[in-house]
C-alpha cells in the first residue's frame, strides 16, 4: 500500500504549532527606553529590536533545559545595560565604538513567573542581574554581540532553577 506524498507533509505542517510552542515566553517592557541596548562599531551595527530579539531567542532556546516537565516560564525584561560603554570612534564623531572595561559591567533587570503544569503560579519575582567580574570569565575576550549578557542570563537560569532535566 502506497501512502500519498501529501499526507506526511500535511502531518508535519499540522505538528508545527505544537513543536514551536516553547515553555518560555519572553517580553520586553520598552527596549527603546532601556539604559543601553545597542551595539554600534565601524564594522557592525545592530539596532535595539535586533538585539532584544537575540536575547529573546536565547532565553527561549536555553530556558526549557532548566524547567521540569510541564512548567512554563514567563520573563519580562525591564532594562538592559550592555557590558562596556559607547564612545566616539577615532576618525569620526558619528561612529561609535563599544569600549569594554571592568567599570562597565553588564546588567539586566527582569521579572519572571514560573507556572506549573496545573496552571498554578509556583514562583515569581524580580531580579537585578549583575556581573562585576565579567572580564575574568571564559567570555572575557570574545567580541560577539551580547556574549556577556547571554552569560549573565545563563548564570541566572542555572542559579534560579538549579535542577535541570
Amino acid at each position: 500500500m502506497k501512502i500519498p506524498t501529501a499526507i506526511p507533509a500535511l502531518l508535519c505542517i499540522a505538528a508545527l504549532p505544537v513543536l514551536a510552542a516553547s515553555p518560555v515566553e519572553v517580553r520586553f517592557t520598552d527596549p527603546a527606553q532601556f539604559t543601553d541596548l545597542r551595539y554600534t562599531t565601524s564594522d557592525d551595527a545592530h539596532d535595539t529590536a535586533d538585539l532584544a530579539d537575540e536575547l529573546r531567542r536565547y532565553l527561549e532556546r536555553r530556558g526549557p533545559a532548566y524547567l521540569a516537565g510541564g512548567k512554563r516560564l514567563a520573563v519580562v525584561i525591564t532594562d538592559v545595560d550592555m557590558a562596556g560603554e559607547l564612545r566616539p570612534s577615532r576618525g569620526s564623531i558619528y561612529m561609535l565604538r563599544r569600549v569594554v572595561r571592568g567599570i562597565y559591567p553588564p546588567r539586566i533587570d527582569l521579572e519572571f513567573r514560573v507556572v506549573g503544569a496545573d496552571g498554578t503560579v509556583e514562583r515569581e519575582g524580580r531580579r537585578e542581574l549583575r556581573d562585576n567580574a565579567y572580564l575574568y570569565g571564559k567570555y572575557a575576550h570574545q567580541r560577539a554581540p551580547l556574549v556577556h549578557e547571554k552569560a549573565l542570563l545563563e548564570r541566572w537560569l542555572a542559579t534560579e532553577f538549579p535542577s535541570p532535566k
